[in-house]
């Protein structure tokens, strides 16, 4: 993000009055990172990428009006991270190789008033080969990490370099490995291992009373005795746009002239808990947390994420209409009501719910999406001839110049084959997961000496560009 949002709010107003045009993914690699890893007995052979959603990493904020878009490696992420494990952590005398699965690789970047953070999260396990073709598991991992700055984009390639490093001292680190065993069958297909993994917070029957000074503290049912003793009280929110919700609010409780009852305070809290319920510590307040559905995860209302649109309004209102302006921008602005959370267990990051993508808390689930995917041509040697564009299980369409096809895909875990054939000619594909969050583009060129046809993935923009020319086309010929 190349901007200042505190000082730029009033312009990006402006500026979202006017059309703007599509921005292209953003794609970028590790090439330029390093990872400090002591040398261990253990050496990452290769990655197996099992995200539920494998069409893109997350999503950023590019150009002057913050415009959202995917963000993803300039490769495939197996690809990407085998490379640089590789060049980082090379096999060394007596290395053991293992095979590392990655759930969840997931970046976004959060805004707010006065801060933007990137943010990266990892849930990977790494499981050892055995001679029988099985495989032993010896770590699950659920990392996180985060900074701030102006332009928190170019910081994403540095947080999935920490993410992997701290995951990897813990590996280099480890003890004898766990007795679990996985078949070639379930380690592939993603079954066990992190998929499987529980805390005893979520096997026990009530959460055991203190202060969680941190994630590992909660995930152990294992808090801390406070300094005194304490109650949580609830009290209720005022306003219809509160309806339903109240403030938790725990409380020392007096016990002396010197220690009178008074709030607890956030700091170097993770949470804590009373025996019947638990609260997180976010944002320098506390908040109910709630096991969801399927018993691995948990939510909370939280503060109203911000809504940098609304914010860029406001100060727009500001800047044309004076404090009247801005007072009524701000009325607008402050109907927001708390918002869903997810707590993701593995590694502790939390997520608005709106900003959660396709996938569950956990990264393992989906929801039914579909990818557009367009293969357009244009004039080219052999213009006399059609092109046969084949994807999946859909039938073979055929492409003249100045003509485009439409795909379908449904899938964010596999690869689509998008394949083109010129006559009996030998068959060139392409294979890649496409974004679900707008239409890829592929140009189907034929080369001069009639070889294969090349499908060429461009932009979003180049993309937009040559559909509407063609369509333009087809209309001028149909008058």
């Amino acid at each position: 993000m190349n901007r200042l949002l505190p000082f730029c709010l009033a312009f990006a107003a402006l500026l979202l009055a006017r059309p703007g045009q599509a921005q292209s993914a953003y794609r970028f690699d590790l090439k330029a990172e390093k990872l400090d890893v002591p040398a261990g007995p253990w050496q990452v052979a290769r990655v197996l990428d099992l995200r539920a959603d494998r069409s893109r990493l997350g999503t950023v904020h590019r150009g002057m009006n913050n415009a959202v878009v995917s963000a993803d490696f300039t490769q495939p992420l197996a690809a990407e991270l085998q490379q640089f494990l590789r060049a980082q952590l090379p096999a060394g005398p007596g290395t053991r190789p293992v095979l590392m699965r990655v759930f969840t690789l997931a970046l976004n970047e959060q805004l707010r008033a006065s801060a933007e953070h990137a943010e990266t999260e990892l849930v990977a396990d790494f499981l050892e080969p055995q001679p029988d073709s099985t495989f032993r598991l010896l770590l699950a991992v659920g990392e996180t990490a985060q900074r701030g700055g102006l332009d928190v984009t170019k910081h994403h390639a540095a947080n999935i370099a920490l993410v992997l490093q701290q995951a990897l001292r813990q590996l280099e680190a480890l003890p004898a490995p766990t007795a679990e065993t996985l078949s070639r069958a379930d380690a592939l297909a993603g079954r066990g291992g992190a998929m499987a993994q529980r805390f005893p917070i979520q096997t026990a029957t009530a959460p055991k009373r203190g202060f969680y000074r941190s994630l590992q503290e909660f995930r152990n049912n294992a808090p801390t005795e406070p300094q005194y003793p304490f109650a949580i009280t609830h009290v209720a929110h005022p306003g219809k746009r509160w309806a339903g919700t109240d403030e938790a609010q725990p409380t020392y409780l007096g016990t002396d002239d010197k220690h009178p009852n008074r709030p607890v305070p956030t700091s170097d809290l993770w949470g804590l808990s009373d025996g019947t319920e638990m609260l997180i510590a976010y944002r320098h307040s506390f908040y109910k947390l709630l096991p969801a559905a399927d018993g691995r995860t948990y939510t909370f209302m939280g503060p109203p994420v911000f809504d940098e649109k609304a914010a860029a309004n406001m100060a727009g209102a500001a800047a044309m209409g004076g404090l009247l302006g801005a007072a009524i921008a701000g009325a607008a602005n402050s109907a927001g009501a708390l918002d869903l959370y997810e707590m993701h267990l593995a590694s502790g990051r939390v997520v608005p719910v709106e900003q959660a993508g396709q996938t569950d808390a956990d990264g393992f689930a989906i929801a039914p999406d579909t990818a557009k995917v367009y293969v357009y041509r244009r004039s080219d040697p052999a213009k006399d001839q059609t092109v046969a564009i084949g994807a999946a299980n859909q039938p073979a369409q055929p492409l003249h110049t100045w003509q485009w096809t439409a795909i379908t895909w449904t899938d964010r875990r596999k690869e689509l084959k998008v394949c083109a054939q010129l006559g009996t000619g030998p068959e060139a594909c392409r294979e890649f997961v496409p974004d679900f969050s707008h239409p890829s583009y592929l140009e189907c060129v034929v080369p001069a000496d009639g070889g294969a046809p090349e499908l060429r993935p461009v932009s979003v923009k180049e993309g937009q560009f040559e559909m509407k020319r063609i369509q333009r086309l087809a209309r001028a010929a149909g008058n």
